[in-house]
């Protein structure tokens, strides 16, 4: 869904990235009611647009969302400036860090995730430009439904809607199972009492085990919708290419290593997958058709997030 202001007959919006582009139209409108309408349009015109990339998310999104006939907490999609921008920032000397986040290599973290609607000195701009370009393909999820994005993820990617519709289902899966807060859980109890390099090594087992599990519920999401799952397998791959980025394996990393990732997901798009997808269909056999997804779409402009509400068909809000 387009969000269109108010009296479009009147006024008409395109989104450029950061601002809106309006022509008005009042001639055909008596006196009076030209005047209203240029008041409304130009008021909703004043609001942050939705950003082209958050709308190529929401039009990937809605479908596989209703395909999988998901039904959960709200969802977040939003832009973050990437892993590059903390360098950028801190050549630029735009940061303020303590000594202790210096030692420890967190000064500038903060601006990774910075939104680049934010980017407004042009010292600001010119890093929003360079993490652009020089970024990586990151997207990623928390406990709470917020999905964010590098905006470099769309410059690498390009058009390429199967990557996107993977990225999105694999977050999504996280989201879903819940991987945030049962990795606390066992941080926190399972492994509490193991010594700290014992603790590590079975957390990072852990985080990769679920890596994998994301990996096969964004090919079994990407199926339910009724697209090929190996271009899953082809995501993982080009966009390690494309990042110049062919990770090795760590047994105390948070992901598996590029081999091994790649080479669960091609054994999984065989009998696993089928046996999978022929579950999902089974317990969805009973279901109402009342019971689908029918995603509510809205724009957050003081936030600069899209939200998403999942709710059943039918069922009044």
């Amino acid at each position: 869904m387009h969000l269109q202001p108010v009296h479009r007959r009147a006024v008409r919006c395109r989104s450029v990235y950061s601002l809106s582009v309006c022509s008005l139209s009042v001639r055909s409108l008596p006196g009076p009611l030209a005047a209203l309408a240029l008041l409304l349009g130009l008021a909703g015109c004043g609001k942050a647009p939705i950003p082209r990339e958050l709308a190529e998310v929401q039009a990937v999104a809605d479908p596989l969302l209703r395909a999988n006939r998901i039904q959960t907490t709200p969802l977040r999609f939003g832009l973050e400036l990437g892993d590059a921008a903390p360098y950028w920032a801190e050549k630029a000397g735009l940061c303020k860090a303590s000594k202790e986040d210096q030692d420890s290599g967190d000064a500038c973290a903060n601006w990774a995730h910075q939104s680049p609607a934010e980017a407004t000195s042009p010292a600001q701009r010119q890093i929003r430009r360079l993490s652009y370009l020089f970024g990586s393909a990151q997207a990623r999820s928390y406990s709470h439904g917020l999905i964010t994005f590098d905006r470099s993820f769309f410059l690498i990617h390009d058009s390429d809607r199967p990557a996107l519709r993977c990225v999105i289902a694999h977050e999504l899966s996280h989201v879903l199972r819940r991987h945030s807060y049962l990795a606390s859980r066992a941080a926190n109890e399972t492994y509490a009492n193991l010594a700290e390099e014992a603790r590590q090594r079975a957390l990072a087992q852990l985080s990769q085990q679920q890596e994998l599990a994301a990996d096969r519920g964004a090919m079994l999401m990407t199926a339910i919708a009724g697209h090929d799952p190996k271009a899953c397998v082809q995501q993982l791959l080009s966009s390690a290419q494309l990042d110049a980025d062919y990770a090795p394996e760590d047994p105390l990393g948070s992901h598996p290593g590029q081999a091994r990732r790649l080479k669960a997901a091609q054994q999984y798009l065989g009998e696993p997958l089928q046996r999978d997808l022929a579950a999902w269909r089974q317990r969805q056999g009973g279901r109402q058709a009342g019971g689908e997804s029918s995603p509510q779409w809205s724009w957050d402009p003081e936030h600069q997030v899209l939200r998403v509400q999942t709710t059943p068909s039918g069922v009044d809000r």
